[in-house]
């Protein structure tokens, strides 16, 4: 029993033993002639995760987001408000394996709103040492954000994010 008790205690601080992540976003919007991307490799965070349920946070600096394009990027952030909310932040509720998918579902938080989100994608490698890869759907509406125009047109109220993060314990 003596023996068995710090193994016990050991595997016990290991499964509540935080993974550190790192990563980058990208995002893609649409407007009727095409569409454009943008970047953010903030992302970073911990989460604690027990093999079904997760916790922590994952957040990147929207003042970071690059398109190649000052005056886009300028306009989003205005409209993403950096100055008021200068971090948009993943919090995991639920994370694991559905099939052949690794599937994170939380709430995110932007522009003081929190709203569900459910990413699916690959965990490549390890959970405790591993890459994930995912994306999810939003909207400009979901948010209550005016979408910006382009060439005088107003894009398309979805946009796609892609998020590829390494994680660590």
């Amino acid at each position: 029993m003596k023996r068995l008790l710090p193994l016990l205690l050991s595997f016990l601080a290991l499964a509540q033993a935080p993974y550190g992540v790192v990563g980058e976003v990208r995002y893609r919007g649409y407007y009727p002639l095409g569409s454009w991307e943008g970047r953010n490799p903030t992302a970073k965070g911990e989460i604690l995760w027990d093999g079904e349920k997760a916790s922590g946070r994952v957040c990147v600096e929207q003042r970071a987001w690059d398109s190649g394009n000052g005056e886009r990027d300028k306009k989003a952030r205005e409209i993403l408000e950096v100055e008021t909310f200068p971090l948009a932040c993943l919090y995991p509720q639920r994370a694991g394996y559905q099939g052949a998918r690794f599937v994170v579902e939380g709430e995110l938080e932007m522009v003081g709103k929190r709203r569900p989100v459910r990413i699916e994608g690959v965990l490549e490698g390890r959970p405790e040492d591993g890459q994930f890869e995912g994306s999810f759907r939003t909207r400009f509406s979901d948010w209550g954000l005016k979408r910006p125009s382009f060439l005088f047109l107003e894009v398309r109220d979805e946009v796609d994010v892609y998020l590829k993060a390494r994680v660590r314990r």
